[in-house]
């Protein structure tokens, strides 16, 4: 079954197992992201496995048991470049993923929580109108403010 994968999205499983991202495996490999992520894509497709969490630790199963079957960029060896945690996915941690950071609830205020944009699209459409609304009525009582002020400079000439 690994036998069917070509050398080059063996490399591609190999990284992906140690955690690096698309982009990363794109550099060390020297070639583009789409083309990193096709080898990624199609490794788990000939091994018909579930993913590529799944790929990889197949390979990295297969590659332990058959040492002559190593390659570039397997286990153990160090990344040139990079000082990342090379610690490969095994079966067991591919089986469990990080749950999403929760999605605010609340509609006031919508500070960020340092996780990235946490609001749904109904309070981003909320949120740009109150504003847009407080900047108009910023700007309107700014206005008002100068001409109040004009009008007092006015009288206080005559």
């Amino acid at each position: 079954m690994i036998d069917r994968l070509t050398d080059r999205q063996r490399e591609a499983l190999r990284l992906y197992a140690r955690r690096l991202q698309v982009k990363e495996i794109a550099a060390l490999m020297g070639i583009s992201q789409n083309t990193a992520s096709g080898y990624l894509t199609e490794a788990a497709g000939l091994l018909a496995l579930g993913g590529r969490k799944a790929a990889a630790a197949a390979l990295l199963e297969h590659e332990t048991s058959h040492p002559e079957a190593r390659g570039r960029f397997s286990v153990g060896e160090p990344l040139p470049g990079f000082a990342t945690d090379t610690t490969p996915r095994t079966a067991q941690t591919s089986a469990v993923q990080e749950a999403p950071p929760p999605r605010s609830t609340s509609w006031w205020p919508p500070f960020r929580t340092g996780v990235g944009n946490d609001l749904t699209i109904a309070q981003r459409f909320v949120w740009f109108g109150v504003v847009t609304f407080a900047i108009v009525v910023g700007f309107g009582m700014f206005a008002f403010f100068v001409r109040t002020i004009s009008d007092i400079a006015r009288l206080a000439r005559q």
